[in-house]
């Protein structure tokens, strides 16, 4: 996936997406800053609306965040109202600007509204012609966005897992150092088959699907951190429902039903909160979940 808070110009670049996503190609004009440099804005609209990208080194410390958001806004405004009118001038012609925003990752505080709120009355005040009389300095997230975020980070910026499967062979290299952990799943799966060959296959089958699924959310942590834990706090909460379904529904549910049920809400409630996964990268989650569930669950079922 390419991930847009790698850098400054790809989060430009994925917010123009959705801007050019939301007012359509015929409505949306770019400001490239090849050559002459882009006169302080990212790009507009011929609806008036013009915007400036902005990805903070932080977002964690609210106070930096908004310390560094206010300075962006003061510099930029200060190139759309007085260091560039004549250029701008030129670049708008006729069209009369009614919104100015920034576009950034984060928006988590009263006061940036606050600032932007007074600002917006000082720019007004200047008399430019291309500003108009209700001219307002706005705070734009994905959040403002969110089927134009849903289509891109299904399309364009669609997670990908660049790791080999687990192998057979490494799966039982695995199983020989880690038999003690396995003890749970040994328990079980004389239940569910009889030939002893069979559940040597089956045994590697899972443990392979368990693997890879370590291996994706390990790369999920370290390179998605926030993402991670999304679908962390959804794997969570599935396997709460699992156990509590087994503690208190009667004895005449059978175990595959209950897993497939839960595996089917897992999978809703990711694609709800995660737009961008592949669906194969969907499916080792999901397999690996049941591993997991299988290999570590204290429940005998």
């Amino acid at each position: 996936m390419k991930n847009p808070q790698n850098s400054p110009k790809d989060w430009e670049n994925y917010f123009k997406d959705i801007v050019r996503l939301h007012y359509k190609p015929a409505n949306y004009r770019d400001v490239p800053d090849k050559h002459v440099g882009d006169f302080g804005i990212e790009c507009y609209t011929l609806t008036g609306h013009v915007f400036q990208c902005y990805l903070p080194e932080q977002v964690t410390e609210v106070n930096k965040l908004v310390d560094s958001q206010r300075r962006k806004i003061n510099a930029d405004i200060k190139k759309f109202s007085e260091k560039n009118i004549n250029e701008l001038s030129k670049l708008f012609g006729e069209l009369v600007i009614t919104r100015w925003i920034l576009a950034t990752s984060a928006n988590d505080s009263a006061v940036l509204t606050q600032f932007c709120a007074q600002k917006s009355i000082e720019v007004r005040n200047l008399g430019i012609d291309y500003i108009s009389d209700d001219f307002e300095i706005l705070v734009h997230t994905e959040r403002d966005y969110p089927k134009e975020v849903g289509f891109l980070r299904k399309e364009t910026y669609q997670m990908n897992f660049d790791f080999c499967s687990t192998t057979a062979e490494g799966a039982a290299i695995w199983i020989y150092e880690n038999t003690a952990f396995l003890s749970k799943l040994d328990m079980k799966l004389p239940k569910i088959e009889s030939d002893a060959n069979r559940i040597s296959l089956i045994r590697t089958f899972i443990i392979q699907k368990y693997l890879d699924y370590q291996n994706l959310m390990d790369m999920l942590q370290l390179e998605w951190g926030d993402i991670y834990s999304t679908v962390f706090n959804c794997i969570q909460h599935r396997e709460n429902s699992l156990i509590g379904r087994f503690v208190l529904e009667s004895g005449e549910t059978l175990p595959g039903d209950v897993i497939k049920d839960e595996m089917a809400k897992l999978h809703d409630n990711i694609m709800e909160e995660v737009k961008s996964f592949k669906g194969t990268d969907l499916e080792k989650i999901k397999w690996g979940v049941i591993a997991d569930w299988l290999i570590r669950c204290p429940l005998d079922f």
